[in-house]
């Protein structure tokens, strides 16, 4: 992250100290703006993010058998290894879920299995609400401060 940033703020780096301040505070107001309008015409429950990472480990999850050992417990076959994944209690034999807080391919299997919303299965922190919540604050600019 820091590299990122890093990149991005070189060209403020040959600055005096106060216009590289002045325009640190302008990038931050910028990403931001982009990032609060974004979050604002995305129709998602969850971040854009969150929905690609779900997306990309669908294509895992279609090639899972899933058996039914409760109406919320599931057991998952993967090439073989077969885990258990409760979607009543949140949790899954690896962890990842747990640690996450986004349902993982096997997860997502067994919620298909059910045909529920992925989404439901996300963490509080890759909802829509929370990533509003994150940007809407304004990185205001000092202004003249000869005046």
């Amino acid at each position: 992250m820091v590299e990122s940033m890093n990149s991005i703020l070189l060209k403020g780096r040959e600055m005096p100290i106060l216009r590289m301040l002045d325009f640190i505070q302008e990038k931050l107001g910028e990403w931001f703006y982009e990032r609060r309008k974004k979050a604002n015409e995305t129709f998602h429950r969850v971040s854009i993010w969150a929905e690609e990472e779900m997306t990309k480990k669908m294509d895992l999850a279609c090639k899972m058998f899933v058996f039914n050992l409760d109406s919320m417990l599931f057991r998952i076959n993967s090439e073989g290894i077969e885990f258990i994944v409760d979607l009543k209690r949140r949790t899954y034999d690896c962890l990842e879920f747990q640690l996450d807080e986004l349902p993982c391919p096997h997860v997502i299997a067994a919620i298909n299995k059910r045909y529920l919303q992925k989404s439901d299965y996300c963490s509080n922190w890759y909802s829509r609400e929370t990533w509003l919540k994150t940007y809407e604050g304004h990185v205001n600019t000092m202004g003249d401060q000869k005046s």
